[in-house]
């Protein structure tokens, strides 16, 4: 009987000290949820570059878009990643990304390689004057808004093409060799919208706003509304 006893008490003074442990781990490790959840977004908005589609209005407020998120590799190969994208009503803030990405094809996209700065296989097309040239443009918003102009200075909003660039050349090749595609379908309007991006080895712009990175924008829904024009963040 005693010996039941001592066996009961031993029991009874383990549970006792496996439940204090528990509680002081818990109190250790407790963290804030939400915190939490708002990185794990916007670390989700910059790995599939919705950062920068958001900076160029792609995304309408308060709407669920889907997104084809298509990078390519050094060899060639592309993959498809299908997101549904939700902002918020007031600023258009992303607010949810939901992936069908399984955990093979998030393998694989993180192994993607970067391209080697110091190897120049994207050199900026020339052309005498191909600034300002309207018929290299693929439309006349385009020109209109991003071609070379002296007597202007380029501005983030209003970015303009360095004076001797081949825009014709640039776009086709943004198009045809892209690092990066995505295609875009607003739930409520039906609006499908093809973003291409592509990264040069030389300022593609004025000095105003320098910058190697290149976008075309193709409307499915409304071609007058493509355009193509070099981005930068640069005021």
């Amino acid at each position: 009987m005693l010996k039941i006893r001592f066996l009961v008490s031993l029991l009874l003074v383990g549970v006792f000290t496996f439940s204090s442990i528990n509680i002081s781990y818990a109190e250790e490790t407790d963290w804030d949820w939400a915190e939490f959840e708002r990185l794990k977004l916007l670390d989700t908005i910059e790995f599939y570059g919705l950062d920068i589609l958001q900076e160029e209005s792609a995304f309408e407020n308060d709407t669920t878009s889907e997104v084809i998120y298509n990078p390519m590799y050094e060899d060639g190969t592309t993959l498809d990643v299908k997101l549904m994208v939700t902002t918020d009503i007031i600023n258009g803030n992303i607010t949810s990304v939901v992936s069908d990405a399984s955990l093979m094809t998030m393998d694989i996209l993180k192994k993607k390689k970067p391209k080697n700065p110091k190897t120049k296989k994207n050199a900026v097309p020339y052309k005498l004057n191909g600034g300002s040239n309207k018929a290299s443009f693929i439309n006349e918003h385009a020109y209109n808004k991003h071609k070379y102009n002296s007597k202007v200075k380029s501005s983030a909003k209003a970015t303009q093409y360095g004076k001797d660039v081949d825009v014709k050349k640039l776009r086709e090749d943004t198009m045809a060799n892209y690092d990066d595609k995505w295609t875009t379908k607003d739930k409520g309007s039906n609006q499908v919208q093809v973003h291409y991006a592509k990264s040069y080895d030389s300022n593609i712009s004025t000095k105003d706003t320098s910058t190697k990175n290149h976008r075309v924008v193709i409307n499915k829904t409304k071609s007058n509304r493509s355009t193509q024009y070099p981005l930068s963040f640069k005021n």
